[in-house]
């Protein structure tokens, strides 16, 4: 099952400093910085919510991959 992390803006809008904090979250997680970052905006364009699968088919794989070579 993946494991996502997902951080919502404490106000209307996230700021700076709480977009900092996911992304350190996410890294001390286990994410290797490869990960797709799906986000919602308002109108604006502005982040409401940021979140990261950290268990994506494309990693599962070439973790597979990788043991194989080294097996």
């Amino acid at each position: 099952m993946p494991k996502a992390i997902k951080h919502t803006a404490a106000d209307k809008t996230m700021t700076l400093s709480e977009l900092a904090a996911f992304v350190q979250d996410a890294l001390r997680s286990d994410a290797d910085g490869t990960e797709r970052v799906k986000a919602n905006i308002t109108f604006g364009g502005r982040l409401k919510d940021v979140t990261v699968d950290l268990t994506t088919p494309q990693r599962a794989q070439g973790d597979a991959e990788s043991a194989a070579l080294e097996g």
